[in-house]
């Protein structure tokens, strides 16, 4: 099951996700880098992770203007990374500019963040009418139309997209132990239940690096059998 893994290595130093890494990589299917990391190590600590030889998933989820997204998506191709996340708000016309021009890279669309929920009703706060599943298969049929690779979404949706469009790869965050709190994730579930959702890659951040990361993978991928 390590090939549906990315471990999230949400650090502010390149010390910390190479010492990580190295712990796990024989179990896992690739690493996923986000903001905290990008800026407190720069690219230089973008490339220093493709020495293990692994898919780097570039989650910066980059929402602005087209011609500023399409040389975000150019510029991926000189730091190594295989994947990057695009927030489906860009709207299709944008999406489909960065798939046609950009062939390197499997870009992976942002829905609802895992965050977010209708008990606190975040989306109207925001000035959304939809409320997180309406909203999600809005910006879903988009990834589908534009041809992205895939979307990010919460294990709850993962039906939803599959409905829509089955060749949509759905990557999971909000993957928690049974036994863990939801902190501020709101929309979890366990490691077993996403995949059994349909969920094609997890993407786990807490539950692997709290305590020993190598007996939390071992469990988590124990779970999966």
């Amino acid at each position: 099951m390590k090939k549906n893994i990315f471990v999230a290595c949400d650090f502010s130093s390149q010390d910390e996700a190479i010492s990580l890494i190295e712990q796990i990589k024989n179990h896992i299917f690739g690493i996923k880098i986000g903001l905290q990391y990008v800026t407190s190590t720069g690219i230089d600590g973008v490339k220093a992770l493709t020495k293990f030889n692994l898919p780097i998933l570039y989650d910066v989820k980059a929402f602005d203007i087209k011609n500023t997204v399409k040389g975000f998506a150019k510029s991926l191709k000189k730091i190594g990374v295989s994947y990057a996340t695009i927030h489906l708000l860009n709207g299709e016309e944008t999406l489909k500019s960065i798939v046609e021009e950009v062939k390197d890279i499997k870009f992976i669309g942002v829905s609802v963040l895992t965050s977010f929920s209708d008990y606190n009703k975040d989306l109207e706060k925001l000035g959304f009418k939809d409320d997180v599943k309406n909203q999600v298969q809005r910006l879903v049929k988009i990834a589908s139309k534009a041809n992205l690779h895939g979307v990010v979404c919460s294990p709850l949706e993962v039906k939803i997209v599959k409905k829509i469009d089955p060749k949509l790869l759905c990557f999971t965050p909000g993957i928690r132990l049974e036994s863990s709190n939801n902190d501020d994730q709101k929309r979890t579930m366990s490691a077993k239940e996403a995949i059994d959702e349909g969920s094609d890659y997890l993407i786990i951040g807490r539950p692997l690096t709290s305590g020993n990361p190598e007996e939390n993978i071992k469990k988590i991928i124990k779970s999966l059998e």
